[in-house]
């Protein structure tokens, strides 16, 4: 009796903390006859199942005479003849069966070992503050198993759990992931700018830049339950955002190859298609413990992908509600409930994150002599430069606008339509110098026209939206007006000079003219 008092004892000081989704292993104290939960989500309530799996006669924290529980049917293991043991409620348990027992209850153990009976011992429910509470129960090793259906839902099943013998109280731990989208704004030379990863940025239509998806799974023992923690992000792009190519995945720092035909399933698998454009894909990671074993530390997850707006990205003027738009989200679907093996899939689904590209609109009118409709001015020639450098624009029909080049595609003059409009859309923040480049004959050339993009632009407090402020901005709308009739050079120019020197000629001319008329009538007379 000493021996099975001790391995008793050893049975009941064997604690096990596993996380996320599987059930719990309780013994009952003596006159307490009731389990408590608590840890559990306030905002999702939970079902848990109770099986019996052993009873006994409990003394200060050491069960003995232990009896089968109604809650188990079956078990694999096999007494000290290699004969199976017959599992039969009420029956004792054979001190030789406690010994093989001692240090195999555990999370795993338990559920690879025994055979649950169809019908739970109890159920019981969450209330509203995180806890759950059962009464009314004989002194004994109980499973408690959490039966939630979280599917797609951001929250995590409790786990299978060695209680102290004596102790009735579980704390569980459902540490959950998260994700966050970042988009990269670079550095466009004016006032306000982000230049960094942020919650929105401004880009030009076919400029490539990049997108970050980052998932955290936080430091939490609790993932020791896990065989396999599989994570899925999932990314869903504007319309006017196109898919170019994944640039890294790493997990804590360490790069993760693209899964490979033939090999072992290790790896990220996407979804993204070649220039898609919108829609939605997936990039998987089928075990997060192939590239970090130990996540109870905690484990970073970080993917950045190349993209660029497309000619479907909403344009945004200078006067025009400009919130909420080109729009793109990420939520992350994770291991919340492993099955008998420890096998994770991908249940659990967080909050989406969302970011927010914008790109801007030029829109220009030629005229000639003063702006009124009736004096709209087509073929007129210009072309836009940022700094020194053209930017290469096309016409896009369907738009009925001008935009930046796509590549393969070839820059044109921007011409001046019948209505004189020659709108540009698509263009990032900065600094620009609209020149007229051809002008219709009959009138004076333009000068150039100074543009200024200065776009202010974040998340709003709640995170539903991204606010853009244009103050500052100058001549994202012009008219611009061709005068009429020949320049002439200004003073001290050639053009003046020749029109000085033939007028004094021709006085000179005129003059000897008169000299040689009057010496010619005198000698007539």
């Amino acid at each position: 009796m000493k021996k099975f008092k001790k391995i008793s004892a050893a049975i009941a000081a064997t604690v096990m903390v596993a996380s996320l989704s599987v059930p719990m292993i309780a013994s009952l104290p003596a006159g307490a006859a009731d389990i408590t939960i608590t840890g559990i989500s306030t905002t999702q309530q939970h079902s848990f199942e109770i099986y019996q799996v052993f009873t006994g006669d409990l003394t200060g924290d050491i069960l003995t005479n232990l009896k089968w529980g109604s809650g188990v049917t079956a078990t694999t293991y096999t007494d000290a003849g290699g004969n199976a043991v017959t599992v039969s409620a009420g029956a004792a348990v054979d001190e030789n069966i406690v010994t093989t027992l001692t240090g195999l209850l555990n999370a795993v153990g338990v559920v690879e070992h025994f055979t649950l009976a169809a019908t739970p011992t109890e159920t019981m429910v969450s209330a509203a503050d995180g806890t759950a509470t059962i009464s009314g129960l004989a002194d004994g090793y109980y499973i408690v198993k959490d039966v939630t259906n979280l599917d797609d839902q951001d929250d995590a099943n409790s786990a299978w759990i060695v209680q102290v013998a004596g102790s009735a109280s579980i704390d569980i731990k459902n540490a959950k992931p998260t994700v966050d989208k970042q988009v990269y704004d670079n550095d466009d030379g004016v006032t306000g700018d982000n230049n960094g990863w942020f919650e929105s940025a401004d880009h030009a239509i076919n400029e490539s830049f990049q997108f970050k998806l980052t998932a955290t799974i936080p430091e939490d023992a609790d993932f020791a339950a896990y065989e396999a923690y599989k994570v899925v992000f999932n990314d869903t792009m504007s319309d006017g955002v196109t898919f170019e190519s994944i640039a890294s995945v790493k997990v804590n720092g360490t790069d993760v190859p693209a899964y490979a035909e033939g090999t072992a399933d290790n790896g990220y698998k996407s979804t993204a298609a070649p220039a898609q454009a919108g829609g939605s894909w997936t990039l998987t990671i089928e075990d997060l413990l192939e590239y970090d074993a130990d996540l109870k530390d905690g484990s970073s997850i970080e993917v950045i992908y190349n993209a660029h707006l497309n000619e479907n990205a909403i344009v945004h003027t200078a006067t025009a509600d400009n919130t909420d738009t080109n729009k793109n989200t990420v939520s992350l679907s994770y291991s919340n409930n492993p099955d008998a093996t420890g096998a994770g899939t991908a249940e659990g689904k967080t909050p989406e994150d969302t970011v927010w590209v914008f790109t801007y609109e030029v829109d220009n009118t030629k005229y000639k002599d003063s702006v009124s409709a009736e004096n709209a001015l087509a073929d007129a020639g210009f072309r836009l430069y940022k700094g020194e450098t053209e930017v290469g624009l096309v016409y896009d029909a369907v738009k009925g606008a001008y935009r930046p080049v796509a590549d393969g595609e070839t820059a044109v003059e921007m011409k001046s339509a019948a209505d004189g409009k020659f709108n540009i859309i698509g263009l990032d923040a900065g600094t620009y110098t609209l020149k007229e480049t051809t002008t219709p004959g009959g009138y004076n050339t333009c000068a150039p026209i100074t543009i200024e993009i200065k776009a202010v632009h974040e998340e709003n407090a709640g995170g539903t939206a991204a606010n853009l402020n244009l103050t500052g901005s100058s001549n994202m709308t012009n008219d611009v007006i061709n005068k009429s009739g020949s320049l002439l050079p200004g003073t001290g120019g050639i053009g003046t000079t020749i029109f000085y020197v033939g007028g004094g000629c021709m006085v000179a001319l005129a003059s000897v003219f008169l000299i040689t008329k009057k010496r010619m009538s005198k000698k007539e007379d």
